[in-house]
């Protein structure tokens, strides 16, 4: 009887232990996740990201390189309910014709709400989910940056843990009602985009959860799409670490491009991402 009842208590505290990383989400750097924080709580995440742009059809810009600041906050409204707020700031070096030229500014805002109306828990640690999101961008009001234009979009995300994998499949569609016919940030123009992620994830450590298991690394692998009504289509394939104990995260990736069809902005041909997530 002894035996049986320190089974169990071993077993509910890893799985207290991983429902508290599971708030941080088992997410992939570049492909939404079909989690959120309990309801009450507040979750921070911040990313650093640089982009090397190059083959620009502009015939004032060359070769650039953005460094952006992504800042998003998600509140808990329930469980299954999540709202989130999204603010990228964006500092550029561009080559043109008559020098480097340097920007900053804001990009379009976006808010999104997320509701996960299925989630089977196969065991404490093992579980599928979906859920369904939608939301908002708006102008930021910073010209050369923002849209200019209120677009919305809305998606969908399936998601399966599975002892020490984790695969992750979302798909979204984006409304753009405007903007100059020249953008060069990707899925910004004036034509709709839809948008495909797939990540997977393997747990490297620990291999199995114990009593006192804190955190757990990722290796992350990702294949990031992104197709433009224009015709404009390319996909990115990355690699990535991702750290999540039970209250932060620390998240690492590279992406390449592995197909590139653009003509109507500037072509991806690196983006390297860090990242920093905090549970309040």
């Amino acid at each position: 009887m002894h035996h049986r009842i320190t089974i169990i208590g071993v077993g509910l505290t890893c799985a207290l232990g991983v429902m508290a990383t599971s708030a941080l989400g088992q997410e992939a750097t570049n492909t939404p996740a079909a989690t959120q924080p309990a309801a009450g709580s507040l979750y921070l995440r911040q990313k650093a990201r640089y982009i090397r742009l190059g083959d620009d059809p502009s015939p004032e810009r060359g070769d650039r390189d953005v460094y952006e600041s992504i800042t998003s906050l998600t509140y808990g409204l329930r469980r299954d309910v999540s709202l989130s707020l999204e603010v990228p700031l964006e500092y550029s070096v561009a080559d043109t014709a008559s020098g480097t030229e340097r920007d900053f500014g804001v990009n379009d805002i976006a808010l999104t709400i997320k509701y996960r109306p299925l989630q089977i828990d196969l065991n404490p640690l093992d579980s599928v989910r979906f859920a369904v999101f939608g939301g908002v961008e708006v102008p930021s009001g910073d010209r050369g940056f923002s849209s200019e234009s209120v677009d919305v979009f809305a998606g969908g995300i399936f998601m399966a843990i599975l002892g020490r994998h984790g695969i992750t499949q979302s798909v979204s569609y984006s409304f753009n009602q405007g903007a100059e016919d020249y953008r060069s940030r990707a899925g910004d123009g004036p034509d709709d985009a839809l948008r495909y992620d797939t990540a997977y994830l393997y747990r490297l450590a620990p291999e199995a959860y114990g009593a006192e298991t804190g955190a757990a690394t990722y290796l992350t692998l990702e294949l990031n799409g992104l197709y433009e009504l224009n015709g404009d289509h390319e996909i990115l394939l990355g690699g990535g670490v991702l750290y999540e104990a039970r209250s932060f995260a620390l998240e690492a990736a590279v992406g390449l491009p592995i197909h590139q069809d653009v003509d109507e902005r500037a072509e991806r041909d690196l983006i390297v991402t860090l990242g920093v997530r905090i549970l309040f």
